[in-house]
């Protein structure tokens, strides 16, 4: 059964720090010189403008398929606010799992009760607790599968990576790892 503690972070918070180190810093305070300014910068220029030309060209070097994609610009925002619009609703309906007794889940093809001791759902047959966790910057589900989270005493929570199909674990305080090899992954399902 899972810690009274649920987890703080998720995998997805932890892999976007960065560490600049100094020499970045000291490089980036330089003045430029007129050898920047007469090669350097040119020769940037019109590497990043190939570079524009062959992705907006779809590899093809074409200037009719690069126009047909400089036509879509225009269109950019509309598309880029309704995915927002789905994520929002995604979010939102998994927000309200919160305040169900229990849940549907596709991937088992049943309902599982919110356990009201641990604060999560329960799966019986998988011996699985979970819960959407709201509480993080990346909102995501998580998961303790006894027999595999119980291993990491008070961590051990889970959580499956869509992007990567990698399951990740929790090994302590917001340190997040992928799940070691040894376990057996054919009893996990994860909700999409």
């Amino acid at each position: 059964m899972p810690p009274s503690r649920k987890s703080t972070s998720t995998h997805y918070d932890s892999s976007s720090s960065s560490n600049y180190s100094s020499s970045y810093r000291d490089r980036t305070n330089r003045k430029m010189t007129w050898f920047d300014w007469l090669v350097r910068v040119p020769v940037a220029i019109a590497v990043l403008g190939f570079m524009f030309f062959f992705l907006i060209s779809k590899g093809t070097l074409d200037v009719s398929e690069a126009k047909k994609v400089l036509a879509k610009i225009p269109e950019i925002p509309s598309m880029l606010a309704q995915e927002k619009e789905k994520r929002e609703s995604k979010a939102a309906a998994y927000e309200e799992t919160a305040k169900q007794d229990s849940y549907y889940v596709a991937a088992l093809g049943r309902s599982c009760d919110w356990d009201a001791r641990h604060e999560c759902y329960y799966d019986v047959k998988t011996d699985c607790y979970f819960w959407y966790n709201n509480t993080t910057k990346t909102h995501t589900w998580q998961y303790w599968y006894e027999g595999i989270s119980s291993d990491y005493g008070d961590f051990g929570w889970m959580e499956y990576d869509t992007k990567e199909k990698t399951w990740y674990i929790e090994v302590s305080d917001g340190y997040w790892t992928e799940l070691p090899e040894r376990y057996d992954r054919s009893r996990l399902w994860h909700i999409e």
